[in-house]
């Protein structure tokens, strides 16, 4: 009797799923909400660049359903109509498909929330739970960088000076370099994530923030393992974009053409350094490390200048002159030429969709500081930090170019 029971209540079960499952209509999704922390109220759904949903909140229960022409989408679910900053404890975004979910949302910190019924969203936890596992052994050091970059908040709000903000960028930058081991192995963990699920839409998305380090045939070749449907929507478009673009720079590959005005007004083009050897420096005034190592190029400069070794110096200060001068100046860089990257200004931001004019464009420059070797003929025969070896190897190659 027990047994018929079990299987009655299996069937009614199995009928109640399939029934909600074809309640919904093809090309769209569901979700099917609680909210612990409010009874009756709002939250909004903000789905870019879609307008912001009002969701009501009724008994502590709410319903989203919505069009999700593809197969796989990311909403975002906040406790605020207008975001002023992207804070998880007050928005949090989720993986989503077109079936019905489930979503436990945690209104007190919206990050603790939980989608079940998206295969996306359970893998983006799998790779999460891992990476935070890591982040654990590092609590001191992230809650000693947290507080760095408040005190540095609070300061610039004040009016602090440039000495002032510049002494805490050297703080940062050591609170930094304590975590960089953590990074490390966080990275480590996402590409070989990537590498044993590349059919995962989470895979596209992860790969996109690795690439940088990354060597392009290493990106390539997970690249082409991927879903080609995931390579169409989202970041998945533009992951396959930047892929390409990291030929630019590579070894092998003719030096990025620029033609601007150097810091002292007058014009340059690639084509002046022909027929001698380039190191391009890719910094900023506001980057720590970048800055740090001004005083061994300037020794390689007095070594190799003689031999035939120039170097140009590309800024990534085109918001900020003054600092790029005063800079120049503070390091007694000014030996040799400078220029600004080249990004476009628009109402005080960067168009970073306009790259006609951005001189690191050329060379797939992602972060500071990056060095690239250029031989007399214009091909790129060293890279250095920024997917390319440490300044260690810049070193050796530059001994074995000039014993020669």
């Amino acid at each position: 009797m027990k047994l018929i029971q079990v299987f009655k209540l299996f069937l009614i079960t199995i009928t109640i799923f399939s029934c909600n499952e074809a309640s919904l209509e093809p090309g769209k999704y569901r979700i099917n909400g609680s909210v612990a922390g409010v009874e009756n109220g709002e939250i909004y759904v903000l789905k870019f660049p879609d307008p912001v949903d009002t969701i009501k909140v009724n008994n502590g229960r709410f319903i989203i359903e919505n069009d999700l022409k593809e197969i796989v989408g990311t909403i975002y679910i906040s406790k605020e109509a207008n975001l002023r900053e992207m804070n998880r404890k007050i928005a949090s975004n989720f993986f989503i498909e077109p079936a019905i979910m489930e979503l436990d949302l945690n209104y007190e910190d919206l990050s603790k929330s939980k989608l079940t019924g998206s295969k996306t969203q359970d893998d983006q936890n799998r790779l999460n739970e891992m990476t935070e596992k890591i982040a654990a052994n590092y609590k001191n050091e992230l809650e000693h960088f947290e507080a760095i970059a408040e005190k540095y908040k609070k300061a610039a709000a004040k009016g602090a000076s440039a000495e002032e903000l510049e002494a805490i960028k050297y703080e940062d930058n050591a609170a930094r370099e304590k975590l960089a081991p953590m990074w490390d192995r966080q990275k480590e963990i996402a590409l070989q994530f990537i590498k044993d699920n590349p059919k995962s839409f989470v895979s596209v998305q992860s790969l996109l923030f690795q690439l940088g380090g990354m060597k392009y045939d290493d990106a390539k070749a997970l690249l082409d393992q991927f879903n080609p449907e995931h390579l169409k929507i989202g970041m998945g478009a533009r992951l396959a974009s930047e892929v390409e673009n990291m030929k630019k720079g590579a070894l092998g590959s003719i030096a990025g053409n620029f033609n601007t005005i150097d810091i002292n007004g007058e014009p340059l083009k690639l084509a002046d350094f022909k027929g001698q050897y380039l190191l391009i420096d890719f910094w900023a005034s506001w980057c720590v490390p970048c800055r740090k190592g001004n005083p061994h190029l300037l020794s390689l400069y007095a070594e190799y200048k003689p031999k035939g070794l120039e170097i140009l110096g590309v800024s990534d200060d085109d918001r900020d002159h003054k600092a790029w001068r005063k800079a120049v100046v503070k390091d007694k860089i000014g030996v040799w030429r400078h220029v600004l990257r080249g990004i476009k200004i628009i109402d005080g931001r960067p168009d970073f969709n306009d790259k006609s004019t951005d001189i690191s464009d050329g060379y797939n420059i992602s972060s500071l500081p990056t060095k690239i070797l250029v031989n007399p003929d214009g091909v790129i025969i060293g890279r250095y930090g920024g997917g390319g070896g440490t300044d260690e190897d810049m070193d050796r190659d530059l001994a074995a170019i000039f014993r020669e």
